[in-house]
């Protein structure tokens, strides 16, 4: 059996020398930093629960770092 890579066919509305408007970049960081605090406190709050409480800390942050950087490289990508 052999395994075809999918193809992708984009169609974009606007020509691709055109910027797409999005939202201002104030207002995506804020939101960003919310829904991040929010995602640390409610993993503060549940992980310990489920494991041991130093690594379920550890791992809260980890998991808001983690969050951040994406989201930070994915707005940046809409933006430039």
């Amino acid at each position: 059996m052999i395994l075809e890579k999918a193809q992708v066919i984009r169609i974009y509305i606007y020509p691709s020398e055109s910027k797409t408007p999005v939202m201002d970049s104030r207002l995506l960081d804020v939101i960003i930093g919310l829904s991040g605090f929010f995602i640390l406190v409610v993993m503060i709050a549940i992980l310990p629960m489920i494991m041991v409480s130093g690594i379920a800390y550890l791992a809260a942050i980890v998991i808001f770092i983690i969050f951040l950087s994406g989201a930070g490289y994915l707005v940046n990508e809409k933006i430039t």
